[in-house]
C-alpha cells in the first residue's frame, strides 16, 4: 500500500493499525508561503549544529533464532518501508525507540548503541529480547507508544496493546540486566479494555520527593491519565472539551507545569501538575500559544527550552517557557516528505539525540544525529551551562 505523506483518507477504520496511522496523515500542513516566511528566521543564534552518528539507507533488524518461528519466515514478513520511529529515550550508552505497529514490523520497542567502534550503522535490536515481542501474546509487548527513562535507571514503556491485549505500562530496570520491574494493567475505568475505545499516546515522568508520577495522554477521551509508582495505581483527570497528543514537563522546580498539544490542533496548553493529583476530578488548562503546525513530539530541558517537532514539517522549533510564547525555528533540512520527520531525546550530559527520516522518492532513509546543547533532560539538575543553547 503506497502512502503519500500528505494524503488524506476519506474514511478511517480506527481498530486497524493502518487506520490509526492514516489518522496522523489528516493533519493540516503549513502553506509553502508561510513556511518560507517562518523559516527565514532560522538564524545562527537559534540554529543547533548536529553531527551525524549513523545513516541507514534501509533500516534492518538484528534477527533472532529459536523463537518458535524460522528466521526466514520473520524476514519474509519484514517490511522496512514501514519503519516509523516515533518516541525516543536515552540512558547510559543506549537509545530506546518505539516503532509504529504496522504490518511487517516484528518489534515495536528497540534500542541502539550511542557509542562503539563499529563503522557500519547498527541494526535495530528488540528490547529487552525477541521473546517479549510475540504477537497477540498478552504477556508480551504489542504496540509501544511513548517511552521515557528516569535518573534511577528505569525505562518506562507505554504499550497500547491490540485487539486481543489490553493497554499497559511496563517498567524495566536497566541497571539490573534489563529486568521487568513492574507491569501495570490499567483498570477498564482508566484505560478501556476495548481497543477501538483507547489510544494511548505519550508519557512524561515527574520525580517527587518520595514517588515517580507518570502523566499520560490518550487521544480517545478528554482527559489525562496519572500513574503513581509508589502506590502502583492509575487514575484519570478530566479536561472537558479537549483531547491531547504530545506532552512535555517543565524542569524540576516549584509550580511545575505540564504542557500539552491539543489533538489535531496547533494549540499549546499548560496545566499545573498540582491539579493532576485530584483523582477523578478535573483540571483547568490554559492556552499558551499556537505553533505554526501541529506538533507530535515535545520536550523541555533544564534551560526551560521547549522543543517541538511537527507532522509533515521538515523543521523543529523551540520556545523558552520563561518568556511569552514566541516560536523560533532551530533546525530545518528541506523537504523530507515524512509524516514523523524527527524524533528526539536529551541525555544527562547535555547531548540532544535526534533521528531524521527522509521519505522522498518513496524511500525510508534515516539518520541519527547528535548535538551538544548545554542542557539536560527535564528530569535532571538544572546546573548546566546554557551558552550553547543559542539563547537570543
Amino acid at each position: 500500500m503506497a502512502l503519500s505523506p500528505t494524503s488524506e483518507p476519506t474514511r478511517v477504520i480506527k481498530t486497524e493499525s493502518w487506520g490509526r496511522f492514516l489518522l496522523h496523515l489528516s493533519s493540516t500542513t503549513m502553506s509553502p508561503f508561510l513556511a518560507a516566511i517562518f523559516l527565514h528566521g532560522l538564524c545562527v543564534a537559534n540554529a543547533i549544529n548536529f553531527t551525524t552518528v549513523y545513516e541507514w539507507e534501509k533500516v534492518d533488524f538484528s534477527w533472532p533464532s529459536g523463537v518458535g518461528r524460522s528466521i526466514e519466515e520473520i524476514k519474509d514478513e519484514y517490511r522496512p518501508e514501514h519503519v516509523f520511529l516515533q518516541y525516543m529515550a536515552h540512558f547510559g550508552e543506549r537509545l530506546f525507540l518505539s516503532v509504529e505497529s504496522l504490518p511487517g514490523i516484528p518489534a515495536t520497542l528497540v534500542w541502539l548503541p550511542t557509542s562503539g567502534t563499529a563503522t557500519a550503522s547498527p541494526k535495530l535490536a528488540p528490547f529487552p529480547s525477541w521473546q517479549l515481542h510475540e504477537k497477540d501474546n498478552c504477556n508480551s509487548i504489542q504496540s509501544v507508544k511513548g517511552v521515557e527513562t528516569d535518573p534511577d535507571g528505569r525505562l518506562w514503556v507505554l504499550d497500547d496493546g491490540n485487539n486481543r491485549c489490553p493497554g499497559k505500562l511496563w517498567i524495566f530496570n536497566l541497571v539490573n540486566r534489563d529486568s521487568i520491574e513492574r507491569v501495570h494493567l490499567f483498570p477498564d475505568t482508566v484505560v478501556s479494555d476495548t481497543y477501538n475505545k483507547r489510544w494511548l499516546h505519550d508519557i512524561v515522568l515527574d520525580k517527587t520527593p518520595d514517588d515517580y508520577l507518570a502523566y499520560i495522554t490518550e487521544i480517545s477521551y478528554e482527559r489525562l491519565i496519572v500513574y503513581s509508582r509508589k502506590m502502583d495505581k492509575s487514575w484519570t483527570v478530566e479536561t472537558p472539551g479537549r483531547k491531547w497528543e504530545p506532552s512535555a514537563l517543565s524542569a524540576n522546580r516549584e509550580a511545575r507545569q505540564l504542557y500539552l498539544g491539543k489533538y489535531q490542533s496547533n494549540e499549546l496548553y499548560s496545566v499545573s501538575v498540582s491539579e493532576l493529583q485530584n483523582e477523578g476530578g478535573s483540571a483547568s488548562v490554559k492556552l499558551v500559544g499556537e505553533w505554526t503546525a501541529r506538533p507530535y513530539r515535545m520536550l523541555i530541558d533544564t534551560g526551560n527550552v521547549l522543543s517541538a517537532a511537527f507532522f509533515n514539517q521538515s523543521y523543529t522549533s523551540k520556545w523558552n517557557i520563561s518568556e511569552p510564547f514566541r516560536e523560533q525555528p532551530i533546525y530545518e533540512v528541506g523537504g523530507l516528505q515524512a509524516v514523523w520527520p524527527f524524533n528526539f531525546a536529551l541525555d544527562a550530559n547535555g547531548t540532544l539525540w535526534m533521528t531524521e527520516r527522509n521519505g522522498t522518492g518513496s524511500g525510508n532513509r534515516y539518520k541519527l544525529l547528535k548535538a551538544e546543547v548545554g542542557a539536560k533532560s527535564y528530569l535532571y539538575s538544572a546546573s548546566t551551562d546554557l551558552s550553547l543553547r543559542g539563547q537570543p
